[in-house]
Protein backbone atom coordinates (compact mmCIF):
# COMPACT_ATOMS: atom_id res chain seq x y z
CA UNK A 1 0.00 0.00 0.00
CA UNK A 2 1.54 3.33 -0.71
CA UNK A 3 1.97 6.58 1.63
CA UNK A 4 -1.17 8.47 1.73
CA UNK A 5 -0.27 12.32 1.17
CA UNK A 6 -3.00 15.08 2.12
CA UNK A 7 -5.24 15.19 -0.50
CA UNK A 8 -8.44 17.67 -0.86
CA UNK A 9 -10.60 19.14 -3.51
CA UNK A 10 -8.79 21.27 -6.28
CA UNK A 11 -5.34 19.68 -6.03
CA UNK A 12 -4.36 18.21 -9.36
CA UNK A 13 -2.70 14.63 -8.16
CA UNK A 14 -0.97 11.88 -10.23
CA UNK A 15 -2.51 8.34 -8.95
CA UNK A 16 -0.83 5.32 -10.06
CA UNK A 17 -2.26 2.45 -10.34
CA UNK A 18 -1.20 -1.59 -10.91
CA UNK A 19 -2.39 -3.42 -13.50
CA UNK A 20 -1.87 -6.76 -14.09
CA UNK A 21 -1.24 -8.50 -17.78
CA UNK A 22 -0.92 -12.37 -16.93
CA UNK A 23 2.21 -12.31 -15.05
CA UNK A 24 3.37 -9.05 -15.70
CA UNK A 25 2.70 -5.86 -13.70
CA UNK A 26 2.98 -2.21 -14.89
CA UNK A 27 1.65 0.78 -13.26
CA UNK A 28 -0.43 3.26 -14.87
CA UNK A 29 -0.98 7.00 -14.07
CA UNK A 30 -4.08 8.80 -14.24
CA UNK A 31 -3.68 12.60 -13.70
CA UNK A 32 -6.11 15.33 -12.95
CA UNK A 33 -7.96 17.24 -10.39
CA UNK A 34 -9.78 15.83 -6.79
CA UNK A 35 -13.13 16.90 -7.39
CA UNK A 36 -14.47 15.26 -4.49
CA UNK A 37 -13.39 13.14 -1.26
CA UNK A 38 -16.20 11.27 0.51
CA UNK A 39 -16.00 8.68 3.75
CA UNK A 40 -14.03 7.89 6.63
CA UNK A 41 -11.17 6.16 7.71
CA UNK A 42 -10.86 3.10 5.49
CA UNK A 43 -14.26 3.60 3.34
CA UNK A 44 -12.75 6.71 1.99
CA UNK A 45 -12.71 7.87 -1.28
CA UNK A 46 -11.80 9.99 -3.88
CA UNK A 47 -13.15 11.21 -7.64
CA UNK A 48 -10.31 12.73 -9.85
CA UNK A 49 -11.15 14.24 -13.01
CA UNK A 50 -9.35 14.60 -16.21
CA UNK A 51 -10.52 15.69 -19.69
CA UNK A 52 -8.86 13.47 -22.53
CA UNK A 53 -8.90 13.97 -26.22
CA UNK A 54 -11.98 16.93 -25.10
CA UNK A 55 -14.18 14.01 -23.25
CA UNK A 56 -14.21 14.12 -19.36
CA UNK A 57 -13.04 11.21 -17.97
CA UNK A 58 -13.51 10.51 -13.87
CA UNK A 59 -12.31 7.97 -11.91
CA UNK A 60 -13.12 7.05 -8.11
CA UNK A 61 -10.40 5.64 -6.31
CA UNK A 62 -10.80 3.78 -2.79
CA UNK A 63 -7.45 5.97 -0.93
CA UNK A 64 -6.48 2.65 0.99
CA UNK A 65 -6.29 0.39 -1.99
CA UNK A 66 -3.45 -1.63 -2.62
CA UNK A 67 -4.00 -1.45 -6.06
CA UNK A 68 -2.79 2.45 -5.92
CA UNK A 69 0.68 2.22 -6.17
CA UNK A 70 1.37 5.52 -5.39
CA UNK A 71 0.04 9.55 -5.16
CA UNK A 72 1.65 12.72 -5.89
CA UNK A 73 -0.12 15.80 -5.19
CA UNK A 74 1.52 18.54 -8.29
CA UNK A 75 -0.28 21.04 -7.64
CA UNK A 76 -1.91 22.63 -4.07
CA UNK A 77 -5.71 23.78 -5.30
CA UNK A 78 -7.30 27.13 -3.78
CA UNK A 79 -11.23 26.77 -3.50
CA UNK A 80 -13.96 27.47 -1.78
CA UNK A 81 -16.26 24.45 -1.93
CA UNK A 82 -15.62 20.49 -0.95
CA UNK A 83 -17.36 18.97 -4.02
CA UNK A 84 -16.16 20.94 -7.35
CA UNK A 85 -19.04 19.01 -9.27
CA UNK A 86 -19.65 22.18 -11.08
CA UNK A 87 -16.31 21.61 -13.14
CA UNK A 88 -18.27 19.29 -15.24
CA UNK A 89 -20.01 21.74 -16.79
CA UNK A 90 -17.07 23.87 -17.29
CA UNK A 91 -14.36 23.87 -20.62
CA UNK A 92 -11.55 25.33 -21.47
CA UNK A 93 -9.94 28.30 -19.00
CA UNK A 94 -12.90 28.52 -16.86
CA UNK A 95 -11.92 25.06 -15.86
CA UNK A 96 -8.90 26.19 -14.43
CA UNK A 97 -8.64 26.35 -10.28
CA UNK A 98 -5.91 28.98 -8.54
CA UNK A 99 -2.92 27.18 -7.11
CA UNK A 100 -2.47 27.98 -3.08
CA UNK A 101 0.15 29.64 -1.91
CA UNK A 102 3.30 27.13 -1.57
CA UNK A 103 5.65 26.65 1.59
CA UNK A 104 8.54 28.70 -0.53
CA UNK A 105 6.42 31.48 -1.69
CA UNK A 106 5.10 31.92 1.94
CA UNK A 107 8.98 31.44 3.22
CA UNK A 108 10.36 33.81 0.98
CA UNK A 109 7.42 36.62 1.52
CA UNK A 110 8.50 36.27 5.42
CA UNK A 111 12.08 36.31 4.84
CA UNK A 112 11.72 39.63 2.51
CA UNK A 113 9.57 41.25 5.19
CA UNK A 114 12.37 40.28 7.71
CA UNK A 115 15.14 42.33 5.54
CA UNK A 116 15.94 45.85 7.56
CA UNK A 117 15.09 48.25 5.25
CA UNK A 118 17.36 51.31 5.12
CA UNK A 119 16.00 54.89 5.82
CA UNK A 120 16.90 57.72 3.44
CA UNK A 121 18.95 60.45 5.33
CA UNK A 122 16.94 63.43 5.56
CA UNK A 123 17.59 66.61 3.56
CA UNK A 124 18.45 69.25 5.59
CA UNK A 125 15.64 71.87 4.80
CA UNK A 126 16.79 75.41 3.54
CA UNK A 127 15.17 78.57 4.47
CA UNK A 128 12.76 79.11 1.80
CA UNK A 129 9.99 82.26 1.14
CA UNK A 130 6.99 80.20 2.33
CA UNK A 131 8.11 80.51 5.74
CA UNK A 132 5.67 81.84 7.87
CA UNK A 133 3.22 80.39 6.02
CA UNK A 134 1.22 76.92 6.84
CA UNK A 135 1.16 75.18 3.59
CA UNK A 136 -2.62 76.23 2.97
CA UNK A 137 -1.79 79.02 0.81
CA UNK A 138 -2.82 81.27 3.77
CA UNK A 139 -0.57 83.27 5.62
CA UNK A 140 0.11 82.03 9.73
CA UNK A 141 0.10 84.55 12.51
CA UNK A 142 3.26 85.92 11.79
CA UNK A 143 2.72 86.68 8.65
CA UNK A 144 -0.17 89.17 9.39
CA UNK A 145 0.57 92.85 9.55
CA UNK A 146 -0.98 94.23 12.50
CA UNK A 147 -2.54 98.32 12.06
Amino acid sequence: MAEIPEIRPGDLVKVYTKIVEGDKERLAPFQGVVIKIRGRDIARTFTVRKVSAGIGIERIFPVHSPMIAKIEVKKKGKVRRAKLTYLRQRHGKRMKIKEAASEIGIQRAMISEEAPVEAAPEEATAPSETEGKTGEGTPGPEAVEKV
